[in-house]
Formats: C-alpha cells, structure tokens, sequence
C-alpha cells in the first residue's frame, strides 16, 4: 500500500507589508495562489499592487499546503488597518485598543508609530522586558481603551519623561495584579 504525506511550507507573516512585497515573499516560499481583497469592505480593486498594505491574510502564518489560496486582506498605504488585525497600528489621535493579554511584542508592533511607549513591570520589582518581549504580556495600559492616543513630540536621542502609552506588564505565565 502507497502512503501518501501531505506536503507543507511555511507562509511568512505578511502584516504590515507592501501588498507586492507580501506575494513575492509568498510566491519565494514556494505560495503560488494568491489573491487580495479590501479589507475595509469597499470592494475596491488592487491594481497597483504597491498602493497597498497587508492587515491579515488567511490562512495565518505557519505550516500551510503550499497549493492552498491565500487570501491578503489589505488598505491603501494611507489608511489604517482595522482594529483587531495583526496589521493595525494605532496612531496618536487613534482611539486606544484594549490590549490587556497581548504580549508584550505583538504590542509593541500595534504601537510601532506612537512616540513615547513605555513598559512597566507591574509588579513593581522593576525588572527589565528587553529581551524578553515575548515572554511578557500587558495587564493594563494608560490610556485605557477607548480614550484617545496623545501625541508626544520630543528630539531625537531625547527619553520621553511623559509617554504616550504606558503598558504594565508581568511574565507570560504570571497573573495580572
């Protein structure tokens, strides 16, 4: 009896990227059927493949049949990604998601565009996230949800003694204060 086994690649993580860069990068990794769709719903067409930026694809990044579709939902490159997609990033003037047990990293990557993001340990032993973003979740955060993301102006090289967003945080496998 013939066994057959089902073959896989691994389908990079697109959020955030050029729509032309994300299905090169996808078609490099051996994906070759691939499409696109307004991710805002409008149904707009995407005929300048570098005019847009990926906020989810489906199927998510990992192990995938390298023959399955896969599915970019993007914007235009001025506009913001919708709330909840790996390629949302909050701006100052954006209202604040609820990022309460996102790791550290992943929410950092939402906040890559607001000036002044700083972490805390929440459990007040001060110990440092550097290296260990992804072993680190948020509690809370300042603002909290829904209140509006200031904007924080300093000069480069310059410490923001009065961040934008201030995340508290504890060790993935900690309880929340």
């Amino acid at each position: 009896m013939l066994a057959l086994t089902a073959c896989t690649s691994t389908l990079p993580d697109m959020a955030g990227r050029e729509l032309q860069a994300a299905q090169d990068d996808a078609q490099e990794a051996g994906f070759g059927n691939l499409t696109s769709e307004d991710a805002l719903g409008q149904g707009r067409a995407q005929v300048w493949d570098r005019n847009w930026v990926v906020c989810d694809q489906d199927p998510q990044p990992g192990e995938t049949d390298p023959d399955e579709l896969v599915t970019f939902a993007v914007v235009k490159t001025d506009e913001q990604c919708p709330a909840g997609t790996p390629g949302f990033r909050v701006r100052p003037g954006d209202e604040m998601p609820d990022l309460a047990g996102m790791n550290l990293f992943d929410a950092g990557e939402a906040l890559v565009l607001v000036n002044g993001v700083k972490d805390v340990d929440a459990t007040g032993k001060g110990r440092s996230t550097l290296a260990e973003s992804r072993d680190w979740k948020v509690c809370s955060h300042e603002p909290p949800a829904g209140e509006v993301v200031e904007e924080v102006i300093s000069q480069i090289g310059e410490s923001v003694e009065d961040p934008a967003i201030t995340l508290h945080v504890v060790k993935s496998e900690e309880s929340c204060p």
